[in-house]
């Protein structure tokens, strides 16, 4: 019977995403040799972002370019086929995050229509991420703050570090079943987002914290579901 967990929010986290180096298959070494380990090594197990497929006998199936194969280290790419392993690390500062997609309604009603019809437009998809302020977190280079100006530091050795906004795309990885348990499954959206906002202040008696709003940018955004070995 597949995995029917009912979730709850302890069950999700959220973490940003970054690629390695583009690796192209050969048809023989595996994925974990193509990732630096050797055979067997676990080194490849782990999500590849398809960055080209083989005309004929692609390793990556029926999956498109720009989706995340799900490798166990020991598959062997063609020649034609190559990906960059994906790296994650979680928002640590972030308390909660959300997405919603919507579709717009457009009537095709006719004359001889007694009740209006409709039709489903391209979906609108948008979401939130929700932290609480977090010194070298919130303001780390490349985090939440970044996105909006520049952060400079000064260490308590003198040295000063200048963090210019980041302008590197922003991918994600929502997972809401983060599991590592045989048999349970884990699940998550993998989107590029474009931030617009962030909040700084705070009221008497309350927690500092910071609301971002986000857009889908890039290639469409994709759920996923590993039932774990």
């Amino acid at each position: 019977m597949s995995d029917q967990t009912r979730l709850i929010g302890d069950d999700a986290t959220l973490e940003t995403i970054t690629f390695g180096v583009e690796k192209s298959g050969d048809g023989t070494k595996t994925f974990d040799e193509l990732a630096g380990g050797a055979a067997a090594s676990g080194a490849g197990k782990g999500f590849w972002m398809i960055t080209a497929k083989a005309a004929t006998s692609s390793i990556f199936g029926s999956l498109s370019v720009g989706d995340l194969f799900p490798a166990d280290g020991d598959e062997v790419a063609v020649v034609g086929d190559k990906a960059k392993l994906l790296s994650a690390e979680v928002f640590a500062d972030c308390s909660g995050w959300s997405a919603s997609l919507s579709a717009g309604e457009v009537e095709v009603s006719v004359l001889s229509d007694r009740v209006k019809k409709y039709r489903k437009s391209k979906a609108d998809g948008e979401g939130s991420i929700k932290g609480v302020f977090t010194l070298g977190i919130t303001t780390a280079a490349g985090g939440i703050l970044n996105q909006f100006m520049k952060i400079v530091k000064k260490d308590a050795t003198g040295t000063i570090t200048v963090s210019d906004i980041n302008s590197q795309p922003i991918y994600i990885r929502g997972v809401v079943r983060n599991t590592d348990r045989s048999g349970e499954t884990y699940a998550f959206m993998f989107a590029q987002i474009e931030l617009f906002g962030t909040k700084l202040g705070a009221d008497m008696g309350a927690k500092q914290e910071y609301e971002s709003k986000f857009r889908f940018i890039g290639a469409d955004p994709v759920f996923y579901e590993q039932e774990i070995a």
